[in-house]
């Protein structure tokens, strides 16, 4: 039996024998295993195995299945579906800490093998469109150094019309919650392109828009004197200190910024620390969350919204790991 290993190639068959040896029989061509594109993996109720043709066509619709350079897949479930499918429902609601979709990839019809891209992360739907409804999902363990020569990448996505190295203020997202099968969920929308140090070069990177920014506010507003005194906090300390900038209202009193980036869209998840929180609860009045979004490295450009005050009672908040012992 062939392992599971990032990157190689897998007949369906191999897929099959990997999660479904000894269950059932595959047959090529025909059955859940040798036919489908969405597999449920046996005894394992929320756990799936996505069989993905770039570009396929079938049953007169045309697949516009793409993968972004940031490791984002747009992707379309069967035409039978509705929003009010139970597994799109499920789909929607996917938690990649718990649950684990398979993606298999390959660019054609024409090769037998598919490419084992790694674990799914649920991002968006469409909500205006069903039959098929679409989706936007994350590769977990996506690379940005990797380089899938045989994978024809048909859409690279990016924000290219703002000018570079600016920030344009937008307004926080609203709650949105819609009713399926007489109960209520909020969809939520994750951002996991980069890993450790990505995120940190993506994070400096916005904290300094984010410093230019706050000081050319301050010139505008007639205190280039406060300007002058902003202290870029997460560098001249580090982490640790519960805000990335210190800054200053118009009239002088202190302002603590805390910047969130991300190259997702305006409803991506991001991740703060319980010492942020803790001081946001401590200086209401004066701290400012800066959630930058849509972050565009190539021309160092994004959006942001603010949200002011205590972040425990603004925020949607959920553990994503704990500290154990025995």
């Amino acid at each position: 039996m062939k392992k599971l290993t990032l990157h190689e190639k897998y007949t369906r068959e191999d897929v099959h024998e990997i999660f479904d040896g000894g269950i059932t029989k595959f047959t090529a061509g025909a059955g859940i295993w040798g036919l489908h594109g969405i597999v449920r993996i046996p005894n394992r109720a929320h756990d799936y195995v996505f069989f993905v043709t770039i570009g396929q066509d079938k049953l007169g619709l045309t697949f516009k299945e793409s993968l972004t350079e940031d490791g984002v897949l747009t992707w379309q479930s069967q035409k039978k579906h509705t929003l009010e499918h139970k597994q799109i429902i499920e789909f929607i609601n996917h938690d990649h800490t718990k649950h684990n979709i398979y993606l298999f990839l390959r660019p054609s019809k024409k090769q037998k093998e598919f490419r084992y891209m790694g674990r799914l992360a649920y991002v968006d739907h469409d909500t205006t469109l069903e039959n098929p409804v679409h989706f936007k999902w994350q590769v977990l363990e996506w690379n940005d150094e990797e380089k899938f020569e045989e994978i024809k990448i048909d859409a690279i996505e990016g924000n290219n019309d703002q000018s570079q190295n600016s920030l344009i203020e937008t307004n926080a997202p609203e709650r949105r919650e819609r009713k399926t099968r007489k109960r209520t969920f909020t969809s939520s929308k994750t951002d996991y392109v980069a890993r450790n140090e990505n995120n940190t070069k993506l994070g400096l990177s916005a904290e300094l828009l984010v410093l230019q920014y706050t000081k050319e506010q301050l010139i505008k507003a007639g205190r280039t004197d406060l300007a002058n005194k902003v202290v870029h906090t997460s560098v001249v300390e580090g982490d640790g200190a519960g805000y990335d900038i210190q800054s200053f209202k118009p009239d002088g009193t202190y302002l603590y910024l805390e910047v969130k980036a991300t190259k997702g869209g305006l409803n991506s998840e991001f991740f703060i620390s319980p010492n942020e929180i803790s001081y946001s609860e401590e200086y209401p009045e004066q701290y400012q969350l800066i959630r930058v979004y849509d972050y565009d490295i190539k021309n160092n450009s994004g959006k942001f919204y603010k949200i002011e005050g205590n972040l425990a009672e603004k925020l949607q908040l959920k553990p994503t790991q704990y500290s154990a012992r025995v």
